[in-house]
């Protein structure tokens, strides 16, 4: 009989975030959870109660995950000199890009699916966006005084993405389409156009 090693806490929350993330929330369903986060069921009910709750603990996961990102990102471009433009443009572009994220951005395909449904979820998601907001703002501040105008539209501009995917979301597009919405505005804005 092989030995199974169980997960250590964090690995569960972040497979059972895999599971979300290529699944989709609806079709994720408990037992997969289990089944991916190696738990029986009692200790799944024990240690996230719901899988409202298993969600959740996901997004901080990937909210963890996308900062760790990029801050090697970031500290990888600016060792090479990148330009400011293309900085924010491989910080914007990444969850999209990268082989390590599944299917996009779990935020943009938590909007399409649930939407407006879940408060607590909406939240999270617009609370992980201001984050990343802010840290964007963190980058353009040093050189708020020299930014070249171009440069300064698309900062201002790409702040408008999110309010612009949020609206989006309340129509309910698919999942696909939204991604392929905010990937289009992000380029359009950093090319310029």
């Amino acid at each position: 009989m092989a030995s199974s090693q169980k997960l250590t806490p964090q690995a569960t929350t972040t497979a059972m975030m895999i599971q979300f993330w290529q699944h989709g929330y609806a079709q994720t369903t408990v037992d997969e959870l289990i089944t991916v986060g190696q738990l029986s069921r009692s200790q799944f009910y024990r240690n996230y109660r719901s899988k409202a709750v298993a969600l959740r603990r996901s997004l901080q996961a990937y909210e963890t995950i996308l900062d760790d990102q990029l801050t090697q990102l970031i500290q990888r471009n600016q060792a090479m000199g990148t330009p400011l433009t293309a900085l924010l443009a491989d910080c914007l572009l990444m969850p999209f890009q990268s082989d390590r994220w599944p299917a996009g951005c779990l935020m943009v395909n938590l909007m399409a699916e649930l939407g407006d449904q879940d408060e607590l979820i909406a939240n999270q998601t617009q609370a992980i966006y201001a984050n990343l907001q802010t840290r964007l703002v963190g980058l353009l501040s040093p050189h708020a005084s020299d930014l070249a105008v171009s440069v300064a539209t698309v900062a201002a501009s790409l702040m408008q993405v999110r309010t612009g995917l949020q609206v989006l979301a309340k129509q309910h597009p698919s999942g696909a389409q939204l991604k392929q919405q905010a990937m289009a505005s992000v380029d359009l804005i950093v090319r310029g156009q």
